[in-house]
């Protein structure tokens, strides 16, 4: 019982951890970025979390622990073919959103426009990679592990559909519309857009490789009452604060 009380407990640390940086990363993008340029107390809770940062990396978690522990070497092809078509699909689309005007809404007028062109520069960037690999002598080259690359892949579509979902269901149960994409580039039903997925797909990568692994060493060293106590301390205000300016908005 104390094991799955302390896997439960961690979990539960885990998620705040991120919801809080969740929360700051929406606060500072709206007030540095973001005109009007204020402070805006950013979620549905009064506390400084956004559950849905929380349950998204707890999700990536999940869903790429294992994946994220194997080495893929560039010079197989179905690696190569994905890992530099992710990376050309990212500069080509980015270099097209800040030179093209005006500003392309929908994806389907963007592949009408420029789906030729992605593709080609796809189909460029692979094979001189390619070549490069077979008339290189260099091992290192070869047995280069692009883990990340499909990582960061995986982590850009995952939370595009986890944006797209939570969008749906907070528009469904509250009616809020937290966040609207409608003005801006390459976005679907206004509810997600390029910019917000490249910015969830980075920001996962970063966390997942940099502060995840600070967790993992910080969590055992804490003990188990400690563990209790900050859930509590924590936990307690968060499911109040849930209660009455979520659910009882939904009575």
């Amino acid at each position: 019982m104390k094991k799955f009380l302390d896997k439960l407990t961690n979990i539960y640390i885990i998620f705040c951890i991120y919801a809080l940086i969740g929360w700051l990363y929406e606060v500072l993008w709206m007030w540095f970025v973001v005109p009007p340029k204020h402070f805006i107390n950013r979620g549905v809770l009064i506390g400084p979390f956004l559950p849905i940062y929380g349950f998204g990396m707890l999700i990536l978690l999940f869903l790429l622990h294992k994946f994220m522990s194997k080495k893929r070497e560039l010079q197989k092809p179905m690696n190569l073919i994905v890992s530099i078509s992710t990376i050309t699909t990212f500069i080509y689309t980015t270099i097209i959103e800040y030179t093209t005007t005006p500003k392309i809404l929908s994806v389907v007028e963007y592949l009408q426009k420029f789906g030729i062109g992605l593709l080609l520069a796809n189909i460029i960037c692979i094979g001189i990679v390619f070549l490069i690999l077979k008339l290189s002598n260099n091992k290192k080259l070869k047995e280069l592990n692009i883990t990340i690359v499909l990582v960061f892949l995986a982590i850009w579509i995952i939370t595009t559909i986890i944006e797209y979902v939570s969008h749906f269901a907070i528009d469904k149960l509250t009616g809020n519309l937290l966040w609207d994409y409608t003005k801006d580039f390459l976005n679907i039903n206004s509810r997600v857009n390029w910019d917000a997925s490249r910015n969830f797909a980075i920001g996962g990568t970063f966390l997942l490789y940099t502060v995840q692994p600070l967790i993992n060493k910080l969590l055992p060293k804490l003990k188990f009452n400690k563990k209790i106590i900050i859930t509590c301390i924590i936990g307690i205000p968060m499911l109040l604060d849930f209660i009455f300016h979520v659910m009882l908005k939904m009575i």
